[in-house]
């Protein structure tokens, strides 16, 4: 039997339909024509393999039916929403724009988010739901499944409920399908209720761990040409700026692992004026210090301004492997940059420590025989020892970088032993729980 080809070329020359060299990181073609390698791995493809009969017309009874079964919803339980039919699920069937099931979903849904933050509130993870409109609830499939998803996760890994989990993958593939369907109709691709479903199904990625490891960055990505399509006016005030806040840090490493030719269109200026909260308290609690508010959005501001530093550093440190001549202007406009930013997160620092805020505390590795380290770092405060170690990685990568420019600052290697031991320390803490998915990504901006 004559076997069936399968190509290992780009993702580019397999839609182009032509030869590929299967260079890495670029292949010949897109060096050749300048463009953009998109890569080798072949992302992940739903198909619903249920029989399909086609009928030779669809009654408007038809549509009935499906809100009619499903008009019991408030009762039902996971394993019932799990069971749900899939075009129960469709946001482009029988109406290509607004979903308008009158299905009391919106209270089930409620009820179901409210629970899984009751189960995660010791890890902070309610904090990611806090901006979550709950009058959006019940209108749109695509919404409600990646809620639901995402929910049914965290409750089931806070129970170590294996059924709960099963079954949020289940949703979580269904509400994948229709955020393809939005994405490609020609007005709800803009929707609010389309980007909130893909923030929702991409945190859905990182705390549930996908075959690959970076399915998740690969959807940030995603999520960030949505936003950047949509505008900046898009996101200025309201549901839609309280979703930009709560997922800067997301799209900034995103744009660290899989830059653009462009720059980060957080950092431009049409953009920066919604980059921050300003006091407004769109993803903060009422009550929360504006001192801390400002540390939050200086923090990320100053990520965002690391990426470039950072694709220059890589760069740079792969043509010295390589034996290559770099420019000597280049080097020094890069260990200029690093310079300036190392000297602003500094300064970020000293405001950062300022703060009352629990400060991590030593104690012994769960695992004192294969531990690295006599004592690790727990970490008391969830949003705290995220900044302490998002301060570490970025000036381990400054500290490199001017290493790798021929500037190291003095005692830079005890510097970036410190650094890199405060990380792996911290490891233990953040990858317990319902967090234990993010030791994964945590290890993996390591190697950066």
């Amino acid at each position: 039997m004559v076997g069936v080809p399968r190509s290992t070329g780009c993702r580019l020359c397999r839609t182009r339909k032509v030869k590929c060299d299967t260079l890495k990181p670029s292949c010949g073609n897109c060096i050749k024509y300048g463009a953009e390698c998109p890569g080798y791995s072949r992302g992940l493809k739903f198909v619903d393999e249920k029989h399909q009969i086609r009928q030779r017309s669809r009654r408007q009874g038809k549509s009935q039916e499906v809100s009619t079964t499903g008009s019991s919803a408030s009762s039902t339980t996971g394993s019932d929403i799990a069971a749900l039919d899939s075009e129960s699920w469709s946001l482009v069937r029988p109406s290509p724009t607004l979903l308008r099931l009158e299905l009391p979903r919106g209270p089930l849904l409620l009820n179901m988010i409210e629970s899984s933050t009751n189960y995660t509130r010791s890890t902070d993870v309610f904090i990611l739901l806090s901006w979550l409109n709950i009058d959006r609830l019940g209108k749109r499939a695509l919404l409600d499944g990646a809620i639901c998803s995402f929910a049914l996760h965290l409750t089931g890994k806070a129970n170590s409920n294996a059924d709960l989990v099963a079954k949020s993958r289940t949703i979580y593939g269904l509400a994948l399908n229709e955020l393809q369907a939005a994405l490609q109709h020609s007005t709800e691709w803009k929707a609010s209720e389309t980007l909130c479903a893909a923030i929702l199904l991409c945190y859905f990625e990182l705390f549930a761990g996908t075959a690959v490891p970076d399915t998740w960055i690969q959807h940030a990505k995603g999520i960030g040409t949505l936003m950047e399509q949509r505008g900046p006016a898009a996101h200025a005030e309201g549901w839609d700026a309280a979703m930009l806040l709560s997922c800067r840090g997301i799209l900034t490493i995103s744009d660290m692992f899989y830059p653009g030719k462009d720059q980060l269109f957080l950092s431009r200026p049409a953009w920066r004026h919604v980059t921050s909260d300003g006091g407004r308290r769109l993803i903060y609690a009422p009550d929360a210090p504006i001192e801390h508010i400002r540390v939050g959005d200086g923090f990320l501001a100053n990520l965002a301004q690391l990426t470039p530093i950072l694709h220059g550093a890589y760069l740079l440190r792969e043509a010295n492997k390589a034996g290559m001549f770099v420019k000597p202007d280049k080097i020094s406009a890069l260990a200029h940059l690093a310079t300036v930013e190392h000297v602003r997160l500094a300064r970020w620092f000293d405001d950062f420590d300022a703060l009352e805020f629990p400060r991590p505390v030593e104690v012994l590795p769960t695992d004192p025989d294969n531990s690295l380290f006599e004592t690790v770092l727990e970490h008391k405060s969830a949003a705290a020892g995220s900044l302490l170690m998002g301060y570490w990685a970025s000036m381990l990568i400054l500290e490199e970088t001017l290493v790798e420019c021929g500037t190291p600052r003095a005692n830079s290697e005890i510097s970036i032993r410190y650094f890199v031991e405060q990380i792996l320390r911290s490891v233990e803490s953040v990858g317990r729980d319902t967090m234990g998915a993010i030791s994964n990504w945590v290890r993996h901006t390591d190697r950066v």
